[in-house]
């Protein structure tokens, strides 16, 4: 099958696939709307879809064969669109990463493998993910089996950007980390309250808050090697409610992103340390909650190698790529391709008409559709080109 043409006489279906999703954005792990909304596609396809850890997940294809696991995810953002287009959300939430635009293709994707289902030269497993912005969901769907019945044996993502890059353009890392880890944690600092006049009858623990920081900070600066990016932020600082109070408690919020797991490993313990120590020394205490977290996404060379070439093989216009990309921010789809090897990749959907102005995670941010042409046609053609060679 020519995938790329038959993406562009399934556009204007993928176009209202996709802004029924972005009109509906729902967060989270729970998306009840947005599940039940593609597995009824799914099932008018001929799909027996299956719930899974909070997304869905269907197959199709042949079994005795390879798989490969295709990958969208679809939830969104606790934020309000003011984007004024007339398919804007309709709620507090707001598809401002591009998810809805994954899952449309996605849903583009399995309608062609299915049309060509007979040619399959094995099993193609459809993962539609939840949970993807708090990193939970790729976790969530793994557990319930995602990974299982069949296993794939490789794995592809794509993720569209925002902005000003030309259409046509994919951008990749075929070696090294291509995203950073991402761990969210909570401290919790215990101390004694009093009057602000008399603070040596109090233990501060807006004091050891701000020791703490310092000392956090200097274990990124002082023990890891320059050439290592790992960052450590505290994003947010509670305590007190007047000038001359003392509290009991203050709080920190903070997240790491390291570019490799050794370092990240380490920096968590002594992220665990630190915090005990320093309590300690000004006589308080503190305990850590750890929230979702996620390791480096780094892509398997050969599946790079195998998709790309697959990927390049389409007439796609404007088509060109770029290697090396490396960036600071995570992506949970690590969590799959810590379990078995694979590619991500990310397509731009930019515009060069003035519209190009905000990116990724903004409230006005516009994506340009004609993306979603190439990225159906990519998500088919790799996983039926991927069977052919690894039959």
């Amino acid at each position: 099958m020519d995938y790329l043409k038959r993406s562009e006489e399934l556009f204007e279906e993928t176009v209202e696939n996709r802004r029924h999703l972005h009109q509906m954005p729902e967060l989270g792990l729970e998306l009840p709307e947005t599940t039940a909304f593609i597995m009824e596609k799914l099932t008018e396809m001929g799909y027996d879809p299956k719930p899974c850890g909070g997304g869905v997940v269907a197959c199709v294809g042949k079994t005795g064969g390879k798989t490969v696991l295709l990958r969208g995810d679809v939830d969104a953002l606790p934020m309000k669109e003011e984007s004024g287009l007339p398919f804007a959300s309709q709620r507090e939430n707001a598809h401002t990463c591009g998810h809805d635009i994954h899952g449309a293709m996605l849903l583009t994707a399995a309608k062609m493998l299915k049309e060509n289902e007979a040619a399959l030269d094995g099993m193609v497993k459809l993962m539609f993910q939840s949970g993807e912005e708090p990193l939970t969901g790729a976790r969530s769907m793994i557990a319930d089996g995602l990974l299982q019945d069949p296993r794939p044996d490789v794995a592809l993502g794509y993720h569209v950007v925002a902005g000003s890059m030309p259409m046509g353009l994919f951008v990749y890392n075929r070696e090294g980390t291509l995203m950073n880890s991402s761990d969210n944690f909570i401290i919790d600092i215990q101390g004694k309250g009093g009057h602000g006049a008399y603070p040596d009858a109090c233990i501060d623990p807006i004091n050891i808050a701000a020791h703490m920081i310092l000392a956090l900070e200097s274990v990124v600066a002082r023990e890891i090697k320059s050439t290592q990016a790992s960052v450590l932020t505290i994003g947010k600082v509670t305590a007190g409610d007047a000038p001359n109070i003392i509290p009991d408690q203050a709080q920190l919020q903070g997240t790491l992103r390291c570019d490799s797991e050794k370092e990240r490993k380490f920096i968590l313990q002594r992220l665990s340390e630190v915090v005990d120590a320093v309590a300690k020394m000004y006589r308080g205490s503190a305990t850590i909650t750890m929230l979702a977290g996620t390791p480096p996404l780094i892509c398997d060379p050969q599946s790079v190698d195998d998709f790309v070439g697959y990927m390049r093989e389409l007439d796609v216009p404007g088509q060109c790529e770029h290697v090396g990309m490396h960036a600071a921010s995570s992506e949970d789809f690590s969590a799959v391709l810590s379990e078995i090897p694979g590619a991500y990749m990310f397509l731009s959907a930019g515009f060069t008409d003035g519209r190009e102005t905000y990116n990724q995670h903004h409230p006005k941010v516009e994506f340009n559709e004609e993306v979603m042409k190439s990225g159906a046609a990519y998500l088919a053609h790799c996983a039926t080109r991927w069977l052919e060679e690894h039959k």
